[in-house]
């Protein structure tokens, strides 16, 4: 087997850092007050932003060989903007703080499965992006692990509001950590540049400018013409209708996904009343089983392919959204560590076979803006269950968001097995 880039190691850190904060966040909002439809809105904010952001920084990554400054703006902002939490104190800061993270996380996120891609044979695509996948995974659990240690131990010392706000400021230094770390570590195309690091930067600077005006409002516009979306739902675009229809599929996914997901914090802490260590443990067991269980999908996909591999993980979550909402009706409480590991293995099937399946049935030169586009469907889908799950909470009870997500994927599935397994 390949050696593992050192650049891996880079991206696992900061995944220390997005495991801790992807709870943190939303208990921190509870904590200053937020109901369940807020936490949804906040995460719809969040995925919104995943939509501009992705389409931005794929059409730039496009225009530009170059990966590290990507990965760099990503990984110092993502350090500026945690440290900041710990200095906001309502509800509606959060809004714009995690707008501002996941745009400059997107740089590096659309970075990263180019560098894969690129380093990798195209019959390795699956296997390579499942080892940087099962990587990053091992970074993300450990930051849940940290954050259910951090905030145990803080908030019994100094109170709740402090264990959480500290906790940013943790994260915050693990994000300039790994910054530091891929300073050397990330990779460029060999033989291609001979600029120094200031002329890099330069060269930067210039390709964001340009496509923040391509980008601007008037433009945007023009982008989102109802005759030209049309054309491209209808598959009558450069990437094709099998592609399209994938995207209409992966958009049902996690539009399913938010609308069970971004309530569920909520859901642990006032339904069920577990303490906020226990919310970041739960997750543990989540991202656990997904890190050992991508090279068992990477087997899976090459022997089944792409398509049933998809629809085994919305077959699995399924019965694991109705099992969540038999726990809010009294089911035993036990059961969710269970429910949360077979959640972390779909979610390997599904991560691995959708990724795979996007590049390859992208045209090479415009596979940045595939993956951008991936990325846009599945915050756009994002943001439309998380507001909607969050409002659904709130107004009919937990089980309403569990149930309806469940009904969702049994719709989806038909839409990701009707076309056949992709050429190599």
């Amino acid at each position: 087997m390949r050696r593992i880039p050192r650049w891996y190691f880079a991206f696992c850190v900061i995944n220390v850092a997005l495991g801790a904060f992807s709870q943190l966040l939303p208990l921190y909002a509870y904590f200053l007050g937020a109901k369940a439809s807020q936490v949804g809105i906040l995460s719809a904010v969040g995925s919104a932003t995943t939509i501009v952001a992705s389409l931005f920084w794929g059409k730039l990554a496009d225009a530009s060989p170059r990966r590290r400054p990507l990965v760099l703006f990503g990984f110092f902002g993502l350090a500026t903007g945690y440290a900041l939490l710990a200095f906001l104190t309502s509800v509606g800061a959060l809004f714009a703080l995690n707008a501002g993270v996941t745009f400059v996380w997107m740089a590096a996120g659309t970075a990263a499965t180019l560098l894969v891609l690129a380093e990798a044979a195209r019959a390795d695509w699956e296997r390579e992006l499942g080892r940087f996948n099962a990587i990053s995974g091992v970074g993300w659990t450990s930051g849940l692990l940290l954050g259910a240690a951090w905030t145990m131990l803080l908030t019994r010392f100094f109170g709740e509001g402090w264990g959480l706000r500290s906790l940013g400021l943790v994260v915050a230094l693990i994000a300039l950590a790994s910054g530091f770390l891929s300073l050397r570590a990330v990779p460029e195309p060999a033989g291609r540049f001979n600029k120094s690091p200031a002329q890099t930067a330069a060269s930067f600077m210039g390709n964001f400018v340009a496509e923040v005006r391509r980008y601007g409002p008037l433009h945007l516009l023009e982008a989102l013409n109802p005759a030209q979306l049309l054309r491209f739902l209808q598959g009558r675009s450069a990437f094709g209708p099998e592609l399209a229809l994938c995207y209409y599929g992966e958009f049902l996914s996690f539009l399913a996904f938010s609308l069970v997901f971004a309530p569920f914090p909520v859901f642990l802490r006032q339904a069920l009343g577990w303490p906020n260590e226990l919310v970041f443990a739960l997750y543990v067991a989540h991202n656990a089983t997904s890190v050992f269980s991508y090279r068992f999908a990477q087997r899976a996909i090459k022997a089944f392919g792409h398509r049933l591999a998809l629809g085994i993980s919305l077959f699995i979550r399924i019965g694991i959204f109705a099992g969540f909402a038999a726990v809010g009706r009294g089911a035993p409480t036990g059961l969710l560590p269970l429910f949360f590991a077979l959640a972390g293995l779909s979610w390997s099937f599904f991560q691995l076979a959708t990724t795979a399946l996007v590049s390859r049935l992208s045209p090479e030169h415009m596979r940045g803006q595939a993956l951008g586009i991936y990325n846009a469907v599945s915050g756009l889908g994002n943001v439309a269950g998380a507001i909607l799950g969050g409002f659904l909470a709130d107004g009919f009870g937990f089980s309403a968001p569990f149930l309806s997500g469940a009904a969702l994927l049994l719709i989806t599935l038909p839409i990701l097995l009707v076309e056949g397994r992709p050429q190599a």
